[in-house]
């Protein structure tokens, strides 16, 4: 294991990351990250790694848990409209508050609360009257930390 990637796991957890895809068309969720056992997420990002065109869509996180309970709010409604590549896209200080895109991540990727989640998943629902195109891209993570010993978070 390198010194940063030592580093990085004993600062602020496990870093778990998504290969950069296409969002999910207009209407349609997609599971991002599958959820075992008990952890602690620190961080929690994505990355526009090719351009958004001007979609007039909107974005939102949520957790849906595996036991049948009702989603939560993670992030609401960012609208989606001509994001630029290199754009981060991050957690609001308050859960459930508005995903923020900052070309310059002053928003910061840390969680200033993390997340305690149990067996369930994180997914990404987009809304609105537009289309997302056949380009656009983006790569999503997080960081985590175990509390149980079968604690896990994995890119779906």
């Amino acid at each position: 294991m390198s010194y940063a990637t030592r580093a990085r796991t004993d600062v602020v957890g496990v870093f778990a990351p998504r290969t950069a895809a296409l969002p999910p068309a207009s209407g349609a969720s997609e599971d991002l990250f599958s959820i075992t056992g008990e952890v602690l997420v620190t961080s929690f990002f994505g990355l526009v790694t090719v351009a958004i065109p001007a979609a007039s869509i909107d974005f939102d996180l949520a957790f849906d848990p595996d036991d049948g309970g009702a989603d939560t709010a993670l992030a609401t409604l960012l609208a989606v409209d001509s994001v630029a590549s290199g754009t981060w896209l991050v957690l609001n200080a308050t859960t459930g508050g508005v995903l923020v895109a900052d070309v310059d991540v002053s928003d910061g990727v840390l969680l200033a609360a993390p997340l305690a989640l149990s067996d369930g998943d994180i997914k990404l629902n987009v809304a609105g009257g537009g289309a997302i195109g056949t380009t656009a891209r983006v790569e999503w993570g997080l960081t985590y930390v175990p509390l149980s010993a079968d604690g896990a978070i994995v890119a779906v």
